[in-house]
């Protein structure tokens, strides 16, 4: 096969890989950002903080914690705290969240083969075009470094009835 026919072959396969990544995007999430931890862990000085720009939409929306964890996660269980503001109300919600890690027979509770990952409902409201959210993170845990995870997102999502 001449490396001719391999381009006409590849070029509508790369074509179809670029559609299907592009439609597996759902409309009903609005924003979704992880932000890395070092490799040390997540400093429970570090308050990881995600803004929301301006929302094009009115309607009832959900906003998730997102973990990506690897299989060396030393604990069963991650506590934090998180707290969302929205402006231009001032409209401030607090938080302590715990997400299941490790399940009681002791396997990974994500999704995932070399990482897993996690996403944890924590707030449901209404929110108006034209308001701004920022939503800050950080762990609850006694260790000061939290050893095991790779990235803490949020992703702020359409609520289902």
């Amino acid at each position: 096969m001449t490396s001719h026919r391999i381009l006409n072959i590849a070029t509508p396969l790369m074509a179809l890989l670029i559609m299907t990544m592009a439609w597996s995007c759902t409309a009903d999430t609005t924003y979704h950002k992880y932000v890395a931890v070092g490799e040390e862990g997540w400093s429970a000085h570090d308050t990881l903080v995600f803004d929301i720009d301006t929302l094009r939409t009115n309607g009832n929306f959900t906003t998730y914690v997102c973990l990506r964890a690897k299989p060396d996660f030393p604990y069963r269980f991650l506590s934090m705290i998180v707290e969302q503001t929205c402006m231009p109300s001032g409209n401030k919600e607090r938080k302590t969240v715990r997400c299941e890690v490790v399940n009681s027979d002791g396997v990974m509770a994500g999704v995932g083969i070399t990482y897993h990952t996690y996403e944890v409902p924590v707030f449901t409201g209404t929110h108006r075009p034209g308001e701004h959210i920022k939503v800050a993170i950080k762990h609850n845990m006694t260790r000061e470094y939290m050893p095991g995870l790779m990235d803490v997102g949020v992703k702020l999502k359409v609520a289902t009835k």
